[in-house]
Order: C-alpha cells, then sequence, then structure tokens
C-alpha cells in the first residue's frame, strides 16, 4: 500500500507558522492592551487622589492657599496623563483588532488546507480501496481460471 502524501503540505505547514505567528502577535498586543488599561486606571486614581486632596484643603478651615495652588498646579499635568492613557488604551485596542484579524485570516487559509487534505486523503483512501478490490478480484479470476483448467485437464483424462 502506498503512503498519503498531500500536495500542498509544505503550504499547509508555512500557512500554520503564519498562524502561530499571528496568534503570538494577537497575544502580545492583547497584553499591550491590558497593560494600557491598568496605567490608565492608575492615572484615573492619581488624579481622584488630587482632586480630593485639593478638595480636602479647601474645604479646611484654615487659609492655606500656598498649599492649595500648589496642589491645583498638579491637576492639569494628571489629566494630561489620564487623556494620553485614554488614547494609548484606543491605539492598543486597535491594534488588538487589526490583529485578531489577520490571525482570523489565517485560521481561516489553514483550515481550507485541512479540509483539502482530508478530501485528498480520503480520495486517496477510495482509489487505494479500489485497487485492492482490482487486485483481489484477479487473483480470484486467476484461481478460478487455474481451478476450472485444472477441472478441464481432469475431463480430458477420462
Amino acid at each position: 500500500m502506498r503512503r498519503f502524501r498531500f500536495p500542498l503540505a509544505r503550504l499547509q505547514r508555512v500557512r500554520e507558522l503564519g498562524e502561530e505567528l499571528a496568534r503570538s502577535e494577537l497575544l502580545a498586543a492583547e497584553a499591550r492592551l491590558h497593560e494600557c488599561e491598568r496605567l490608565l486606571d492608575a492615572a484615573r486614581q492619581d488624579l481622584r487622589a488630587a482632586e480630593e486632596g485639593v478638595a480636602r484643603l479647601q474645604s479646611d478651615g484654615a487659609l492655606r492657599t500656598g498649599e492649595i495652588i500648589a496642589a491645583q498646579r498638579t491637576l492639569p499635568s494628571l489629566l494630561a496623563r489620564v487623556t494620553s492613557r485614554r488614547a494609548e488604551v484606543a491605539t492598543a485596542a486597535n491594534a488588538v483588532e487589526e490583529c485578531r484579524a489577520a490571525w482570523q485570516a489565517a485560521r481561516i487559509e489553514v483550515r481550507a488546507l485541512e479540509r483539502l487534505e482530508d478530501r485528498a486523503r480520503d480520495i486517496f483512501r477510495e482509489e487505494e480501496r479500489a485497487n485492492e478490490d482490482k487486485q483481489l478480484a484477479e487473483q480470484v479470476d486467476r484461481k478460478a481460471a487455474l481451478a476450472g483448467g485444472a477441472h478441464d485437464v481432469e475431463g480430458d483424462e477420462r
């Protein structure tokens, strides 16, 4: 019996490697997105803490104008950091979606080749079975012919 050999095996392997690479890029992009989200949360907490500190100083009965002004001066930079982190999250989310689309496209290509391989393997098996059946039929015919010839020889001797 012959061994099955898929003619597109090399292409399939290249596509599988491409899919693995796309998947690892997707995982890296997702990790980057989670890191950006974590940094955004930290920036929001810092801004919230600074706003609460300013509110506390303002509600305090003592007039500490210098401290209030110093605390208020930090707010714009903290707000800018939050805005910057939001933009980073949006960029990272877009990168994740692009990577996911690339991975899905690569996965579709690999699945298509897998289906082609399955079909080619089924056709190969059918051809092998047909060849085996043909060979068995030929053996049976030969044995029958030999057996029939032996009967003819025996019949001639009588």
